[in-house]
């Protein structure tokens, strides 16, 4: 019996010690290391040490923590013997400030669409009421008319009454429970774990000296963040450079607020992993040939071709964060303070800003297009090459729309700026100069085509004015190049160019014929 007694107690003071060693310790995050599908979260936490073990509970984390990416970096005079991560679940007395506001303020809905509920049936009991006595003056005494006038005018009275009420009383009600329904769709997305827990980080640690003041850094790995990067190309007008301001969409989820802490991007990704490919052995085979009923027509698509541009390379700089640039990754260590808010809402924030000399110029497609399009030519920028995204195009301060810098850039840029309204071009074909004839076991078709162009500005602009003739991939189909009107032609392609000099109010014409000559018992498609 005494044996046991001794063993009840040492159980007792073993249970009592446990919980003399551990710390629950606040923390706050300081330094948040983005990249492109996570982060890397730094918190501090000071505390007053002595002689002995401890186990250190970092608690309230978010629920992306990811698993075994935790470290302390602890003090001099402190060992961390191990770390472990647990889910820590909400209980009402945990339940943080803004949750318990959401419930006092469904309760406070409660009570009102409970009263508004009683003024119905107040308002149910009176018009029974009413109605019970409208049978005036029992069955075998009549009522005098201007008696019956004045009761009339009650009844109708009240029961306008009852109507203005009923509609009031259902407005407040289909308010309150819009609200009631929105307030418990959070609370129960809380309840339901989506937020309601946290991630605890338990930490063993010995300390070998007193330490009246221990200064702990937590850091971990997180996911639900992202950053994608965004410019701005701003023209002022096509006399000066261009300004880029390379900017940052930045979203989390993590159920952390990132609140004025220091942060840092980087464009690599953890989670691409940084393995070599290698190569398997590729095995030939036969294989049936395949049969199709029907082509594909081929898309044209624009690219305007500016190589006869030449620009500098040099540009201002004016950074707004600490660019580091390597063959691997880009890093920005912004410069202040940044809040980014756990709602999955992107933020942004402005990097640097650089200008660019440019070579500016007009370009059209008028068998695509009727429009005219303001080009500028740069040199290849390095941020622009590691960092690809969507640019905003604001020209004379009017935003033109969105481009995408994704495509693969070399040595040069082209921008497209947007439309100028001050240029027109058409394209028709000319019918009288179009033919068909037959030459033996061939036939052939001439095909004329007429752009005009109008410079309605008052000064005088270069247009670069592209079109096509169509490639044969027949033997037996020939393509002859009739007339171009001094255009350039690329053989491969078939394009057709011009740089055309327009005085202001000038109109001009450039016409092209080609020629079709192939076997009349076949068809061709359309070009």
């Amino acid at each position: 019996m005494k044996r046991a007694s001794i063993c009840i107690l040492a159980f007792f003071l073993a249970l009592n010690l446990l919980a003399q060693t551990q710390k629950i310790v606040s923390s706050k995050i300081v330094f948040v290391d983005v990249f492109r599908n996570q982060a890397q979260v730094k918190r501090t936490a000071s505390l007053s040490l002595e002689v002995g073990s401890y186990t250190l509970i970092f608690d309230k984390l978010s629920t992306k923590l990811i698993h075994n990416s935790s470290e302390l970096i602890a003090p001099e005079g402190v060992e961390v013997l191990s770390i472990s991560s647990k889910k820590q679940y909400y209980n009402n007395e945990d339940l943080p400030t803004e949750i318990s506001e959401l419930n006092d303020s469904l309760q406070l809905i409660k009570e009102q669409l409970n009263g508004l509920r009683m003024e119905r049936e107040a308002l149910q009991v009176q018009k029974e009421l009413l109605l019970a006595n409208k049978n005036l003056g029992g069955s075998s005494v009549g009522v005098k008319a201007d008696e019956l006038e004045d009761v009339l005018s009650v009844f109708q009275r009240k029961f306008f009454e009852f109507k203005n009420e009923y509609i009031r009383i259902e407005k407040q009600e289909k308010s309150l429970r819009q609200l009631s329904n929105g307030l418990e769709k959070l609370i129960n997305e809380y309840k339901s774990g989506k937020q309601g827990m946290s991630q605890q980080i338990w930490v063993q640690v010995k300390v070998n000296k007193d330490l009246p003041q221990a200064d702990f850094t937590l850091q971990y790995l997180v996911s639900s963040v992202s950053w994608h990067p965004m410019y701005d190309i701003r023209v002022k007008d096509i006399q000066s450079p261009l300004q880029i301001i390379l900017k940052a969409g930045i979203a989390q989820n993590t159920g952390e607020n990132w609140d004025q802490v220091r942060m840092r991007l980087s464009s690599s990704d953890p989670q691409t992993g940084n393995a070599k490919p290698e190569l398997t052995t590729q095995f030939l085979n036969y294989r049936e040939p395949v049969i199709y009923k029907s082509e594909r027509k081929a898309r044209n698509t624009y690219q305007a071709d500016m190589s006869d541009m030449v620009v500098s390379a040099d540009g201002d700089m004016n950074d707004l964060a600490m660019v580091e640039q390597n063959m691997l990754q880009v890093v920005f260590d912004i410069q202040g303070l940044v809040f980014v808010p756990s709602e999955n809402k992107m933020q942004q924030v402005e990097l640097t800003q650089f200008k660019l000399p440019a070579v500016y110029g007009f370009a059209a497609v008028p068998k695509l297009s009727e429009d005219v399009f303001v080009t500028a030519k740069v040199q290849n920028n390095d941020l622009i090459s590691q960092l690809r995204g969507e640019a905003s195009i604001y020209l004379n301060g009017v935003f033109t729309g969105k481009i995408q810098l994704n495509q693969q850039i070399k040595d040069s840029l082209l921008l497209t700026l947007g439309k100028d309204r001050r240029l027109s071009v058409s394209r028709e074909m000319v019918k009288s100069l179009n033919s068909k004839s037959f030459f033996g076991s061939n036939k052939k078709e001439l095909q004329t085509y007429e752009i005009s162009i109008t410079n309605n500005s008052k000064e005088q602009i270069v247009l670069l004015v592209e079109d096509q003739i169509p490639v044969s991939k027949q033997a037996d189909l020939e393509v002859k190049l009739i007339s171009q009107d001094q255009a350039i032609h690329q053989l491969e392609s078939g394009k057709l160019s011009w740089n055309v000099s327009l005085e202001p109010k000038q109109l001009k014409k450039l016409r092209f014929s080609y020629e079709l000559i192939y076997p009349k018992e076949k068809f061709i498609n359309n070009h």
